[in-house]
């Protein structure tokens, strides 16, 4: 590697926060958790915050506005779905500040799936401002999402209501 990608791949990781978790549930049902605004309200956050959705247009140039309301104050957040391809990847821009790109990427495990959710910030001076919360918040979050996929995979099977069919449009996982 020449001195200048190093120079760059360096900058690059000086701008992001990886947080990965490997979660008992078949990716299907992650990624439909992620994509079901009703799913989606219900983990979202660090403990001890709620959400609620003035909109989440789930597709390709769709906005998600939403205020969490964490203890004491509610934070206004803005983001722009840029893409959204089934049942791997999933990549947003948070434009309320702190800007970021969040992707997440969903790899199947046999029944298990792992997340690895990345936060691209614009400079190193505004990864360095956030990371010390951002990264206890994503883990809180990530929790979460582990106990809500946990109490659906419990629950899930045939004739329940919850089979994991069509939680947004287009969706065909089973």
């Amino acid at each position: 590697m020449s001195d200048q990608h190093f120079d760059q791949y360096n900058e690059f990781a000086r701008r992001e926060i990886v947080t990965t978790r490997v979660f008992d549930a078949p990716r299907a049902l992650v990624f439909a958790a992620w994509t079901d605004p009703e799913q989606l309200k219900l983990w979202w956050g660090p403990r001890g915050f709620t959400n609620t959705f003035e909109t989440c247009e789930m597709k390709p140039g769709g906005v998600w506005k939403y205020v969490m309301h964490g203890p004491g104050r509610d934070f206004q957040n803005e983001i722009l779905f840029v893409e959204i391809a089934e049942p791997e990847r999933i990549v947003m821009d948070h434009l309320s500040p702190p800007q970021f790109r969040l992707t997440a990427i969903f790899e199947e495990m046999g029944s298990r799936t792992k997340l690895t959710f990345r936060q691209l910030f614009a400079t190193p001076e505004v990864h360095d401002g956030v990371k010390r919360y951002a990264m206890p918040g994503n883990e809180e979050n990530l929790d979460k999402l582990a106990e809500h996929l946990a109490a659906r995979v419990f629950n899930a099977g045939p004739g329940t209501g919850d089979e994991c069919v069509g939680f947004y449009p287009g969706a065909t996982t089973k």
